[in-house]
């Protein structure tokens, strides 16, 4: 298990595109993820449950990633952080 902190670099935090971006790359990968901000968690792959964090620009995110390829699924949470999932 693998645990590391983000933050949300997005002007409109984690909106509608950028929590289908995480959960469409969250679903494709081996690893369970999920993300918490304060005493709320997340699936991944639950574009519902990512926006219920109500992540706005700023926000820091921890993230877990478990099983399957941790360093591969972490690389590609931290691009999509980085870039704003190319929205």
């Amino acid at each position: 298990m693998r645990t590391t902190k983000f933050i949300v670099k997005q002007d409109h935090g984690i909106h509608a595109r950028v929590a289908y971006a995480i959960a469409q790359a969250a679903k494709a990968l081996s690893s369970k993820i999920t993300f918490k901000k304060g005493g709320q968690t997340a699936d991944g792959d639950s574009v519902l449950q990512l926006l219920m964090l109500a992540a706005g620009k700023g926000a820091e995110i921890e993230v877990t990633v478990s099983g399957g390829n941790e360093e591969e699924s972490l690389h590609k949470i931290e691009i999509l952080f980085s870039d704003g999932g190319g929205i």
